[in-house]
Formats: C-alpha cells, sequence, structure tokens
C-alpha cells in the first residue's frame, strides 16, 4: 500500500500543478466595444430626457454609477457590461422607473413618453442582442 501511495501521489500532484498552472497562464481576454450604434432619434431622446442625471458630469454620483451614456461611446464599457447596461435600461423603462419620480416632480418636462420609451426598449434590445451575438 505504501508504494502505490508513493507512486500516485506524485502523479496526482503533478496533474492538479498542471491544471492550476494552465489555467492561470491563461491570458483573459476582455473585448472592449469602442462604440455602440446610437441613431439620431434615440440620441435626440437621451440628450433631452437621460443625460441630465445619467453623464460623467452629474451631480448623481448614484445615478452616473447605474448608468454613464458616456461610457457606452468612449470604449469604457466591456462587451458584456453594455449587454448588462442595455438589458436594465429596458427593464426599468419596463417598469416605469425612470425617469424617477422624485426627478420629474422638479423636472415634468423630461417625462418619458410612451412612444419614446418604446423606441428606447427597442434600441436597448437590439443593441444587447447584436452585442451578444443573437
Amino acid at each position: 500500500m505504501k508504494n502505490r501511495t508513493a507512486f500516485f501521489a506524485p502523479l496526482i500532484m503533478l496533474g492538479f500543478s498542471y491544471i492550476l498552472f494552465s489555467y492561470s497562464v491563461e491570458p483573459k481576454t476582455v473585448e472592449v466595444v469602442e462604440n455602440i450604434e446610437i441613431p439620431a432619434d434615440v440620441q435626440s431622446i437621451i440628450d433631452n430626457k437621460c443625460i441630465t442625471c445619467h453623464n460623467s458630469e452629474s451631480d448623481s454620483q448614484k445615478s452616473k454609477m447605474k448608468l454613464n451614456f458616456d461610457k457606452f461611446t468612449n470604449g469604457k464599457y466591456t462587451n458584456s457590461k453594455l449587454i448588462s447596461k442595455l438589458g436594465k435600461i429596458k427593464k426599468q423603462l419596463e417598469k416605469g422607473k425612470m425617469p424617477t419620480e422624485k426627478y420629474l416632480k422638479k423636472n415634468p418636462d423630461k417625462k418619458l413618453t410612451t412612444e419614446e420609451s418604446n423606441l428606447l426598449m427597442d434600441w436597448a434590445t437590439e443593441q444587447r442582442n447584436i452585442l451578444a451575438g443573437e
């Protein structure tokens, strides 16, 4: 029994070492998307209704942390991050949570129309599917 352990133990250790080494040596590639397609009609809605809170210069730390449209076009979001953000845009719009009620009390002109909301949701879904390769 001792001879078998002495023989197999180094082989098992060598096998584990190989597995661990092969995973740690492979470089992880992260696809950064330099640009996402934002049609003029969608950009207009973003500029007029969303960008006040969701940009790098916003006073609302929470809003710009959750979504920052500046990062959509400057390559700061990875492909997977963009896919996630686009999905969250759609979910928030479906729930009617954007713009927030608190913000709309001070800025009623920023309320999205049904048409604008649908256009943003369709755009977010389309871009998400393109990035996901669907």
